[in-house]
């Protein structure tokens, strides 16, 4: 039937619409919110409980979603993600978490959760990135929450009345000419909802002892002169241990990782394997790609000018006979930035070809993926599906005549990853606007099979087995230009849950990608091959051979220890730079290697190093890690299997793990300098450090104390931050959506009734 026909069939109906429309316009509003009114249309039916079995209603919901509206049109939005703790520059996380719960959006919020993560480790908040991603997956709408925060507040008897909100409305909002009664009270209610979080996220009072301990140990710092004697400089001298003492070594720590310090292991030993994966992939290299691209010509460059003039502007005098005078806005000349032009359209040119190289690769390879999305396929149908990488490399390679490498990887760990050259800098871009890298570490390691990783809601989809990732770039090509660096696409083929080996005799690969392929290499992911049979020694991981390894260095501490006595004698006697010289000339490693051996390192600093295992090291404002240092670290690397984050101004970015020990070294020091005192007398002296396997001849060790009345001068401010840190850490925890449900009680008026009949006594078959 056209459309013609039906409209002469349903004329009547059509005029009652017309003139129903003609009603609403004529009489106004009035009459469609008294049709759409909550007793016409049932909105009085309950629908959800909350608390002690208060009723939700429909109309409650639809009131809550009014609320909002309200809300976002006064840009309630926009204020809360502009709002300061009060007595500093730092912008309320809890301000800002609760715009988000309430009003985020897709264009936004990409941009301001990475903000929010940076601000998290800026200010030390112990909060995790899925602390925070957990804000953007609310299983409900965000009505919901809102209905359920403001009640919250009113339940604890926090209440902010319409005149007071319609002042602070006035003062914050002058553009606004009149506020009415419904945003007076709407503002009121998020005012209470703050008033209420400010309340619930306060941190308990810490004591005056507390606060002067914490200080002592952030402001007191250490500095040390001092000699290392690593027991590994002189393992190799030690003689190769028994089958039966390498078994009982294994057994007694095959299940801790690597560097898991503890009092029953104090030397950090561990066998237990990481997470891995193994990586398939396809890449090329930019420099190879740069051969086929025809440099911009000058009409691109002219053009691409004139279409971008605005990202070509410096800051000049207004006067250009006085430097001092104000500063205007000026547009650089053509002539000045055509050079930079041409090479910025150059690296777009690679960068292009070389993402439509592997975007094809990606096609040529995923043929027999139609429907992926919707499919529930495992990783073995994914397998079957998945088309092959090698012969996807030769199609390309002859078709740009340029080499499209292929291959795979061993296993890797987080850890492996991150530190590989090739891999650890490779990135793909998020979801928003600007630059939003997600490293590919982070990418692969989240896979349903190992969940070691947590990618939020405005990163990259999750992938799976044998799903192409990418094309992903080098991080490298942001800061230093295309040259050296290379593009991938991969794909998960086989994971590895962090597990005891199987034997003490395990064995597996760990290579990375190959970019200098040749035959040899070639076969390298032949599963018919074994490992060893392809690979350098270098690839290959050796349970056993790292018992040995751990065996020899642990022999080798009582020589460690002998030498650094010996050391400190001869220091004594001919001065310590003179001793250190003559233990180089005595101990030094490099010169005892076989020069014909290929794996020799040739580059001069590397053979400096090695000749010389001995230095005089000087470390200064040596900072004492706390627990709770620790413990934030610990939060903040959640989620993220090789994260090393900055611990404070005079550390590095270290690893969980690594800040244990480091913080152990650094007590160890501290605890040798007596507590009325800023030094010792007795040096030099020598310090057993089991975690790094070594001694320590200590030239030196000093104390710079935090005094009495330094501590006096910042004990507010110092209590301010303990307590701003700790309310503000709370906030994550506040406002996480299932919290929120949680301590609410909300159920949906179907789950009360199912609750109940599942806890009515069933009648039993007999009865009447």
């Amino acid at each position: 039937m056209n459309l013609v026909k039906w409209f002469r069939k349903n004329k009547m109906k059509v005029m009652a619409i017309v003139v129903v429309i003609i009603m609403f316009a004529f009489v106004g509003g009035s009459a469609l919110s008294y049709l759409l009114s909550p007793r016409r249309t049932g909105r009085h039916n309950t629908v959800a409980y909350f608390a002690d079995n208060r009723k939700i209603t429909e109309k409650d919901l639809y009131d809550a979603r009014q609320e909002l509206e309200i809300l976002k049109r006064l840009g309630v939005d926009k204020l809360l993600r502009n709002i300061s703790v009060p007595l500093s520059n730092v912008q309320d996380l809890q301000a800002l978490l609760l715009g988000e719960l309430l009003f985020s959006e897709r264009k936004v919020s990409p941009a301001l959760t990475k903000y929010i993560k940076q601000m998290i480790r800026v200010n030390g908040y112990r909060i995790s990135d899925k602390q925070i991603n957990d804000i953007y997956r609310r299983p409900m709408p965000s009505d919901i929450y809102w209905l359920l925060l403001k009640n919250e507040a009113q339940l604890a008897g926090v209440r902010i009345s319409n005149e007071y909100s319609g002042k602070l409305l006035a003062r914050i909002m002058p553009q606004i000419p009149q506020f009415t009664k419904e945003m007076r009270k709407t503002f009121g209610k998020l005012l209470a909802v703050l008033e209420y979080t400010r309340m619930a996220c306060s941190a308990q009072n810490v004591t005056a002892a507390q606060i002067m301990h914490n200080v002592s140990r952030e402001r007191e710092t250490i500095d040390t002169e001092f000699v290392r004697f690593d027991s590994a400089v002189f393992a190799e001298t030690q003689s190769e241990p028994n089958e039966e003492k390498i078994v009982e070594h294994f057994d007694k720590y095959k299940k801790f990782f690597a560097g898991a310090v503890s009092e029953q292991n104090p030397y950090g030993f561990g066998y237990k394997l990481p997470d891995r994966v193994r990586l398939e992939y396809v890449a090329v290299k930019l420099d190879d790609v740069s051969k086929i691209v025809t440099a911009p010509t000058q009409e691109e460059a002219e053009e691409y000018y004139q279409k971008n003039r605005e990202q070509f502007t410096e800051s000049v005098p207004s006067d250009p006979n006085d430097p001092n005078s104000s500063p205007i806005e000026q547009t650089k000349s053509y002539a000045e930035v055509a050079s930079i032009i041409s090479r910025q359209l150059l690296q777009n040119k690679i960068n292009s070809k070389a993402e439509k190289i592997l975007q094809e690769a990606k096609t040529l390879t995923e043929a027999d993926f139609e429907d992926i999305e919707d499919a529930n396929f495992g990783a073995e149908q994914l397998r079957q599906m998945a088309g092959d990488y090698e012969t996807a490399a030769e199609q390309l390679s002859e078709k740009y005549k340029i080499k499209v490498y292929a291959g795979q990887t061993g296993l890797l760990s987080a850890v492996d990853m991150q530190a590989d050259k090739y891999l650890g800098m490779l990135y793909l871009k998020g979801y928003g606007y600007g630059y939003n890298p997600v490293g590919l570490t982070q990418i692969v390691f989240a896979i349903d099979e190992l969940q070691a990783s947590e990618l939020g809601p405005f990163d990259v989809p999750k992938p799976r087995m044998y799903e192409n990732i990418g094309p992903a770039r080098d991080l490298r090509a942001q800061i230093q230009g295309y040259t050296g660096t290379n593009m991938v696409v991969v794909r998960v083929i086989n994971a590895e849950k962090a597990s005891e080996p199987e034997s003490i005799n395990q064995t597996y690969s760990k290579s990375t990608l190959k970019l200098e392929q040749n035959k040899d290499q070639a076969s390298e992911g032949d599963p018919n091959k074994s490992d060893e049979g392809r690979l350098g020694a270098e690839d290959v991981y050796s349970v056993k051979e790292k018992v040995v390894e751990d065996l020899k260095k642990l022999a080798a501490m009582d020589t460690a220890k002998s030498k650094a006595e010996e050391f400190i004698g001869l220091a004594a006697k001919d001065g310590w730079e003179s001793a250190v010289e003559k233990f180089n000339e005595l101990y030094g490693q490099q010169s005892k290697q076989d020069e014909s051996d290929p794996n020799v390192s040739r580059d001069p600093n590397a053979i400096k190093s090695a000749d010389e295992p001995f230095k005089l090291e000087n470390s200064t404002n040596l900072q004492r890690i706390s627990r709770e240092t620790i413990a934030r670290l610990a939060v903040q690397s959640e989620g993220n299997p090789a994260s090393r984050l900055f611990v404070n101004e005079a550390q590095k970015w270290l690893s969980v793990n690594e800040a244990k020990i480091e913080r152990q070294f650094i007590d160890q020091l501290y605890s040798l300098v007596p507590q009325d005192s800023n030094s010792i007398d007795s040096t030099p002296l020598v310090l057993e450090f089991k975690p790094d396997m070594s001694y320590y001849c200590l030239k030196k060790i000093s104390v710079k104390r935090f005094e009495q009345e330094q501590y006096e001068a910042i004990k507010a401010i110092q209590i301010y931050r303990e307590e701003h840190i700790q309310s503000q850490s709370l906030a994550a925890v506040h406002f996480n959506p299932e919290n929120i449900l949680k301590r609410m009680s909300f159920r949906w008026a179907g789950e009360e009734k199912a609750a109940a009949d599942t806890n009515t006594p069933a009648e039993s078959e007999g009865a009447s």
